[in-house]
């Protein structure tokens, strides 16, 4: 496993959860109503679960894990190899289907789900960062 490229991920993971988080105290109304903020959450979640596939994705294929179906499968199989417990890789999977809504079927996004997520789940990603730390400090 390359640490080096792993950690080089995490800090683009926090740095964008600096900036998703700095959305936090933007009320709905405004949320909703601007475009530009509105853009901005949806690009910044889109790379910040991207940036958690390629954490799972190299951390797969350096251990030789069975190749994931899709980006949701990347969790479950983090979760066969008892890296993720079971609730958490639930979380990860949705997020990740909810990646490929941003994606490919960007103009029928949400906007309420977009908010829901900056508000309540961004320490999913936290979690996961800490996780994979923690796996990568078992290899030392």
């Amino acid at each position: 496993m390359n640490k080096e490229k792993i950690y080089r991920q995490l800090s683009l993971l926090k740095k964008y959860l600096k900036e998703l988080n700095s959305l936090k105290n933007t009320p709905f109304d405004e949320f909703e109503e601007n475009s530009i903020i509105r853009a901005a959450a949806e690009r910044l979640l889109q790379v910040a679960i991207e940036t958690v596939q390629n954490i799972g994705n190299h951390i797969i294929a350096s251990r030789g894990y069975r190749n994931p179906k899709d980006y949701a499968d990347i969790f479950r199989v983090l979760e066969e190899e008892k890296i993720l417990p079971h609730d958490f890789s639930e979380n990860l999977q949705q997020m990740a289907k909810f990646r490929n809504r941003l994606v490919h079927i960007y103009w029928d996004i949400d906007i309420k789900k977009v908010y829901d997520i900056i508000q309540n789940n961004l320490e999913d990603f936290e979690r996961f960062a800490q996780i994979i730390i923690e796996e990568m400090d078992k290899e030392n």
